[in-house]
């Protein structure tokens, strides 16, 4: 018999002697080495619309983060605060009828751009309290609003508790500020102070210990000064 003769019938009689019901055996994909990895569908969570009559502000030029803290320099007198600042203050929030905010609203501090009247005090507060290289952001995501009149006048005075979730230095606590605000045609001015005050172990972090200081409070007063446009941030320009 041919050999190509004899190849042939001996695959036919092991596929005849496979059984009738087997599984067909599954084919092995040839992997190419050059081909782009295929990207997983995964599905992207949808954060829920806003209620009917609800107000979106986005943070503009002119919001800061200001926290002071007492301290007792070795070669003065009398205590005094330090106070440390950073302009980079950036999100938006959305107000809704009932008093509460969306789940993407939030209010983000660049800690990497706090600065005070000494360099040395800046670059000890970051490497060695903040970690700002591990942790370079507070994010303040707000909740709820207590003592506000709803809905939002158009404009006027404003004097409301905001209650919401701070993270620092890795760590996540509920807050609340005292805000004293003005709504006017151009958008919202808002100052808004935490109460009680912060402490240093609050938020995972070992209290300042320098040689040249003598004493710093385990006391950080947080202060926000915002300045807002009314709508939500600008979309970003499609990729070309």
């Amino acid at each position: 018999m041919h050999l190509r003769t004899l190849a042939l019938a001996l695959v036919a009689l092991s596929v005849a002697c496979g059984g009738a019901g087997q599984a067909s055996p599954t084919p092995v994909a040839t992997l190419d080495p050059t081909a782009p990895p295929t990207a997983t569908a995964t599905a992207s969570p949808t954060a829920a619309p806003a209620a009917a009559g609800s107000v979106t502000f986005t943070l503009a030029t002119g919001s800061k983060a200001i926290v002071r803290v007492n301290e007792q320099l070795a070669d003065r007198n009398l205590p005094s605060d330090a106070v440390l600042t950073t302009e980079k203050v950036t999100g938006s929030f959305t107000l809704q009828p009932n008093g509460t905010f969306t789940a993407d609203s939030r209010i983000v501090a660049d800690l990497t751009a706090l600065s005070s009247d000494s360099r040395q005090r800046d670059d000890f507060i970051k490497q060695s309290t903040l970690e700002t290289r591990r942790f370079p952001e507070a994010v303040f995501f707000p909740k709820s609003v207590q003592g506000l009149a709803l809905p939002l006048a158009a404009s006027g005075d404003l004097k409301f508790q905001l209650v919401g979730q701070m993270t620092i230095h890795g760590v996540t606590k509920g807050l609340t500020f005292d805000v004293l605000a003005t709504r006017t045609a151009a958008g919202l001015t808002a100052t808004a102070t935490v109460v009680p005050s912060l402490t240093f172990s609050a938020f995972g972090m070992e209290q300042p210990r320098v040689f040249s200081v003598l004493t710093i409070k385990d006391d950080i007063r947080l202060e926000v000064q915002l300045a807002a446009k009314e709508g939500p941030p600008a979309s970003a320009p499609a990729a070309p």
